[in-house]
């Protein structure tokens, strides 16, 4: 079983690198703009996932990079590196609890994914690492995904990802749909 969690982990990762090439106290903070009982895999049209870090400031999936820079600030890291689908180059910034990649188009870079890193941040709904598959499905509803430790939630441009094992979220990442 946790050889085949590996291999699922392994495999997200690839998919999710592909995508980055092509187009114990209260709650932790974090968000999501939109009201998961109105996503697109229960048929209605929804405004697109964003995240919420803890100060409030909405960090969405396409957005200019120009602007999530001059809401979030410094970056604890940040790494750059030639892409391998568009001229350019492609960015990841750290932040406490989350990850955010880009991608270059012309003169601007637009955010590509959005990784949780650690459970001192969360879902507008209030999952986090750490949480319960039960949790992830009381507040989002069933999964679009077929996939064995794997829910997806769609609304808008956006797909919402949660990696499981052994019941537990283990990966929660924002990209493109």
């Amino acid at each position: 079983m946790k050889r085949k969690l590996s291999a699922l982990a392994l495999a997200l990762g690839l998919v999710l690198s592909l995508a980055a090439c092509g187009s114990g106290g209260d709650a932790p903070a974090g968000g999501s703009s939109t009201d998961p009982q109105q996503n697109t895999q229960t048929g209605g049209e929804a405004a697109a996932f964003t995240f919420v870090p803890a100060d409030g400031k909405e960090v969405a999936v396409n957005a200019d990079m120009a602007d999530v820079l001059a809401q979030l600030g410094a970056e604890q890291s940040y790494f750059e590196a030639e892409s391998c689908a568009f001229e350019g180059l492609d960015k990841t910034y750290t932040y406490p609890g989350f990850v955010i990649t880009t991608r270059p188009d012309g003169e601007n870079d637009y955010v590509n994914s959005i990784r949780l890193t650690d459970d001192t941040v969360s879902t507008q709904e209030g999952v986090y690492i750490g949480s319960s598959e039960a949790e992830v499905i009381t507040a989002y509803g069933e999964s679009t995904s077929d996939t064995e430790g794997l829910l997806t939630y769609t609304a808008g441009d956006v797909i919402l990802s949660f990696l499981l094992e052994d019941g537990v979220v283990t990966s929660i990442e924002y990209f493109p749909a």
